[in-house]
């Protein structure tokens, strides 16, 4: 079946409640779960998203998402043990990939977009074929995914349509706010996705690791963490190597959304590293101590973030084997 047969257009209104069986949206206590197991599922993933130069790169990260929906509704599908990578074929999947990608369609359509408007895109460009393969992903990420979507209580089949919110924020956010990849380009690397995951047998849970994905740790560019001023940290890390924090700003909206403090994402972010035993944390164009001595009378609800963490390692770093040296905290390995 060809991707510009996958999509079917759907009324712009709203599926009547009155008819929940025709309603993909499900009650609103469902939609509710959805949203939240996506928004959780987008905090854990903005630390663990593939990146390219140090930046997101787009095609990767669509595909991510919309693979690990696909792989959702295999499970909901398929009972019986298969190879991991085994393609399966079958006409349950056949009937239910389509209501995903239209689900997508129409959170996108909400937003303001129509990803209808134009045929779905077969041929990708170069820059934006993802850099994962399909097994790539569901070892790296699946056991997050499901643990989120089981805490919001969310079976398989649900856990497939809440990919399709994951899909349509990170959608927004590369399409409409980043504009790095034309947005029919991306519908139709979600398309593919979805039906790759959802034909692709995965590997057992708890098989992260082991997919030949080499991890920050591993990398010598990622031996630091850099912090500072959003822009200067990020430049710092592109220039001279070292891991950094880019919070897409959808989620940050998500999050405030929710009531949540978007500065609980940099904290969860350096304790990640901090864990990972990176070697060495630095800020950039900022003076560690000065910063202290003015917050220090100060309430830090209004302070910037890296002033914030500046305070936690000030507080904590010791107890990690961390010592501040100058505007950095380096790991004491002896």
């Amino acid at each position: 079946m060809p991707l510009s047969d996958l999509f079917k257009k759907s009324p712009k209104q709203e599926p009547s409640k009155d008819a929940p069986q025709h309603n993909p949206l499900g009650s609103p206590e469902m939609q509710k779960k959805r949203y939240n197991a996506a928004v959780e599922f987008l905090k854990v993933f903005q630390e663990r998203m593939p990146l390219l130069r140090g930046k997101p790169h787009a095609g990767t990260v669509l595909s991510t998402a919309a693979r690990l929906a696909g792989t959702s509704l295999y499970r909901h599908i398929n009972k019986k043990e298969v190879t991991p990578g085994m393609i399966v074929l079958s006409e349950e999947v056949n009937q239910a990939y389509p209501q995903l990608l239209n689900l997508f369609a129409y959170y996108c359509r909400k937003n303001g977009f129509d990803v209808l408007a134009k045929p779905v895109v077969t041929e990708f460009p170069e820059k934006d074929k993802p850099r994962l393969e399909v097994a790539q992903v569901q070892a790296e990420f699946q056991d997050q995914f499901t643990e989120v979507m089981k805490k919001h209580e969310l079976d398989y089949l649900e856990a497939a349509r809440a990919g399709m919110v994951v899909c349509s924020i990170v959608f927004q956010y590369h399409c409409v706010r980043a504009k790095d990849i034309d947005p029919y380009v991306a519908t139709g690397i979600i398309a593919m996705g979805v039906i790759e995951g959802a034909k692709t047998a995965p590997p057992p849970f708890g098989s992260a690791g082991t997919s030949g994905v080499p991890t920050e740790k591993e990398d010598t560019e990622h031996n630091r963490f850099v912090l500072g001023e959003h822009d200067a940290a990020i430049q710092e890390a592109l220039d001279h190597g070292g891991a950094f924090i880019d919070i897409n700003p959808a989620i940050l909206e998500a999050l405030k959304e929710k009531g949540i403090d978007p500065y609980l994402v940099y904290e969860q972010a350096l304790k990640s590293k901090i864990e990972e035993k990176i070697a060495r944390i630095d800020f950039v164009k900022a003076n560690v101590d000065e910063l202290y001595s003015t917050w220090k009378s100060k309430s830090l609800t209004g302070a910037p973030e890296y002033v914030r963490l500046i305070f936690w390692l000030k507080e904590n770093a010791k107890t990690h084997s961390y010592e501040q040296q100058g505007n950095s905290w380096i790991l004491n390995r002896s």
